[in-house]
Parts: structure tokens; sequence; C-alpha cells
């Protein structure tokens, strides 16, 4: 099941109809490259006679300028020499109806101490190293592009699907990031303010070791929301030392080889109306030094039951929820649902619990919380939906921080007529757990 991305506004601007400071008027602000008709790297880079390559193209561009890429395979480096501005940012993009596939030997795009640049609707494959690469850079979005296959499956040949490093003020995107032999989404580095939204990140694997995330931060002050993860080598979402102060809301995680939502020695993060079901592992891990943690409205399901994960063995922290560790002396859990079809640790709040209940009576946390089957549309096929009459229903803490008042497919908050808010709070007291919203 996935989600669909939405790209990034593409700008289209003629010379003739906006006033630009740093672009003559009239003089064209659209470049075009498609290898595969009529193209040539000395003519003037239209939609009649585009430019061949992409390396001629990107040279053209100066700010408020977009760059069409069509049909074809190019064995290079999407790398803009200059930066866009607030007003006239750059975009490069697929040609509207064309595919393109960006497969060169080093990164697919390389986007190094720039500003106001969108990169949408392309497919990058095969590259040695990232798939897409953006360093020491500020307002860069990453949106609706494909990105398989970075790096090798060796010790020290690994590469990540996309990377932002060291860059602030961005976004990533609606992207479609599978099967690269290293984490899908990586923010690292000092990057904050980051938004990871609506991607997503499956099958990525390093391939000799259990190593790789659907999305991995490393860096304070971001958000990952509705994005969805799966079957990826090791945890479908990771917060590890340096990513404090993240929230991760209206995510849904499944069928990874670790955990669901793995947090390791960091603090004041919020995980909030996440769906997280059938990990390896624990499907929400707070361990080591974490602290400060809110931990709200998540749906978690059979999670570190099953023994084994593509023949890696499931036989650690085991849990729907776990706060390990000197975590929870600082953390706060309440109106999660949790729940297992076969037999398991169903908590563990400094001490493993079978049952929620014996978890409530021994910690006070959970007051609002739930054991019972969230009733979803079709588990076998990944569809976690919930269905009428689901405990998850109407159930929600929508005054927690982090809360949102849409869901992960953006659909609003509605109260279901047939399910009373007595385990409701907040502004809205008919929030449903999880990261779906039922539509009675």
């Amino acid at each position: 099941m996935g989600i669909a991305g939405r790209l990034g506004g593409v700008l289209l601007l003629s010379g003739a109809a906006v006033a630009c400071p740093l672009v003559a008027r009239g003089v064209t602000t659209t470049v075009y490259v498609d290898r595969t008709a009529g193209c040539s790297d000395a003519g003037p880079g239209t939609s009649d006679t585009p430019y061949c390559t992409v390396v001629k193209g990107v040279s053209k561009l100066a700010p408020g300028f977009t760059l069409y890429v069509g049909d074809g395979t190019y064995s290079e480096t999407v790398k803009p020499a200059v930066s866009g501005t607030a007003s006239a940012p750059i975009t490069v993009t697929a040609w509207p109806g064309r595919h393109p596939v960006i497969a060169p030997a080093s990164y697919g795009a390389n986007i190094t101490s720039r500003a106001y640049i969108t990169v949408s609707g392309l497919t990058f494959t095969g590259t040695r190293y990232d798939g897409v690469y953006v360093s020491g850079s500020h307002d860069i979005t990453i949106s609706g592009n494909t990105v398989t296959g970075a790096g090798r499956p060796a010790s020290g040949q690994t590469a990540y699907g996309i990377s932002i490093r060291s860059s602030t003020s961005s976004v990533v995107s609606g992207n479609d990031v599978n099967h690269n032999n290293g984490t899908g989404i990586l923010i690292t580095s000092g990057s904050t303010g980051i938004l990871v939204s609506e991607n997503s990140a499956a099958f990525n694997a390093d391939g000799f070791r259990r190593n790789a995330n659907g999305i991995n931060v490393i860096s304070p002050g971001n958000t990952v929301l509705r994005n969805v993860t799966h079957d990826n080598e090791d945890s479908g979402i990771q917060f590890y030392p340096g990513g404090n102060d993240n929230l991760a809301a209206l995510n849904v995680t499944y069928n990874n080889g670790d955990h669901g939502i793995d947090d390791l020695n960091v603090t004041g993060g919020r995980l909030i109306s996440n769906t997280v079901y059938r990990n390896c592992t624990t499907g929400i891990n707070v361990e080591g030094t974490s602290g400060n943690y809110l931990v709200y409205d998540n749906v978690a399901v059979d999670n570190g039951v099953y023994p084994t994960y593509n023949g890696i063995a499931c036989s650690r922290r085991a849990g729907n929820i776990g706060i390990w560790d000197s975590a929870p002396a600082s953390t706060t859990v309440d109106h999660n649902l949790v729940w297992l079809t076969k037999s398991g640790k169903m908590y563990a709040f400094g001490t493993t619990y079978t049952s929620l209940a014996a978890m409530q009576a021994a910690t006070h946390q959970e007051a609002h919380g739930v054991q019972a089957d969230p009733l979803f549309a079709s588990a076998s096929t990944w569809d976690l939906r919930l269905q009428a009459g689901s405990a998850a229903i109407d159930r929600g803490d929508s005054g927690v921080s982090g809360a949102q008042s849409t869901d992960i497919g953006g659909l609003p908050r509605v109260d279901d007529p047939a399910t009373p808010n007595t385990f409701a709070e907040g502004p809205r007291p008919y929030d449903d757990l999880g990261a779906y919203e039922y539509q009675p």
C-alpha cells in the first residue's frame, strides 16, 4: 500500500510576463532536454530543439528558470552551478508526459551550497553514490522522484537513496525510495527544519548486515510526517544520537527487520498518531538515555512476536510499545492502542508486561490506552485503515503537541456518531488513533 506523493509546485515563468532582476526581460526562462528526438547541444534548448544532455541544460540555469528533462536515460549528474532566490527559484523536473531516467556512475543529483532549488518528477537509478545528495544548502525541495538501486551491497560501497546533510529549511516529499543498498532517506549532520513527508521508503537494505532503515534522522528539529515505510532491512523510521526534538506523526510502518519506529539516546521526541504493525522487534521503541518523550495516539499491533524476518532473528527486545533503560522516568505514554493476535509481550515500561492492564496498574501510565483489535481493513494485504467498530475510533488526544487536524491521506477528522467520545481529549474530542481517520 502506498500513498500518492504530491509533487512540489512547478514554477512556470515567462520572462515576458514576470519581472526578475536577474533575468533579462524577453529572455526565455524554460530550458528543455530530450535526447530521444531532434536534440542538439548546440541548439537553442527549446521544446522544438531541446538539448541532448542534462549537463548542457543545467549549465543554462539561472534564478527563475525551469529545466524540463524529457525521455531517455542520462548517465549524468544533476548538479546546478547556481542558486535560485526566494522570489525566483530554480526547478529541474520531468517534461510533462515524459519519463526521464538519471543513471550516472556518481551521484544522481548533487546539490551542494545551493538554495531555492526544486528537483522533481525524475527517476534516479543505479547510482554508485547517493541517488540525491544535498549538502550545505537551504530551501531545497526534493519531491515526487523515484530513487532506486543506489550503492552496492558490500562494505564501503553502500549509499543512501536521498541524503540531506548540513542543510536547513528544506522538503523531502512524495518520493518513492526503494531497493537502495543503504538507508532510503537520511537526515544528518546538522540539518534542521527539514520536512520529510508523504514518502514511501521500502525494501532498502545494505544486503550484508542488518543496518538500512527506511528513514534515518540524526539531526534535531525535523518533522517526519505521513510516510509509509515497510520491508526495510532495519527499522522503518529511526532517530539516533543527535536526532533530538523531532516529530514523527501519521506514519505507517510495517514489516521492517527491526523496529517500526526506533529512538536511541535522543531527547524531546514526539511520536504521535502512527500505525505500527508486525515489525521484527518492538514496534515503537524508546531506549538508552532517551528522555522527555511523548508517545500518544498510536496503534501498535503484532510487533515482536515473529521469530525471524527474512532470516534475521527477532529475539531481541519485544513488545508493541517499549520504553526501556532510563527512558521511563521522563516519558509519557497515553491514548495508545495495543493488540496481539498471538502470544507475546504487549508493552514494556522498564519491565515487560503481557497485558496493558498490568502495565497500567504498575506504572499509572496509559490511563486512556486500550488493548483491543483495531479492526484493520485487511491486515494480510497491509491495508491498515480502520473499520467500523474499531476501538481506535474517537479515542485520541487532539490537544497533544504534534497532533494533526487531518490524517495520513489528508482526510479530515470526523466524529463517528456510532462511537461515544468517552476516552477522547483535546479541542476535537473525536480524533482516531493511528495514522488513519475512519470516515463514517
